[in-house]
């Protein structure tokens, strides 16, 4: 299995591709409530240096772990025939 079956078969680029999408909304959430807050532009920045700071750890935590049925479990624990990824 290649690199990138991988990685689609343990839903990291599905988590990555949500994790995208969803700190973009909270950036321009954010963009628009700190302007209208009056908030100085370092928050903004800090803000999205966070979001950006969570990626590793959330890809990582995709790679590592899987949810079951049975709540998250490692992935080494979970066998292949029994996942329930698409």
């Amino acid at each position: 299995m290649s690199f990138l079956g991988e990685l689609k078969r343990r839903n990291v680029v599905r988590v990555a591709i949500a994790y995208a999408v969803i700190g973009w909304v909270l950036a321009q959430i954010a963009e628009f409530a700190f302007e209208n807050f009056g908030a100085p532009e370092w928050v903004l920045k800090s803000f999205v240096v966070l979001l950006l700071l969570g990626l590793p750890l959330v890809l990582f935590s995709a790679w590592a772990f899987e949810l079951t049925p049975e709540g998250i479990k490692r992935e080494k624990d979970v066998e292949r025939s029994e996942s329930i990824t698409s």
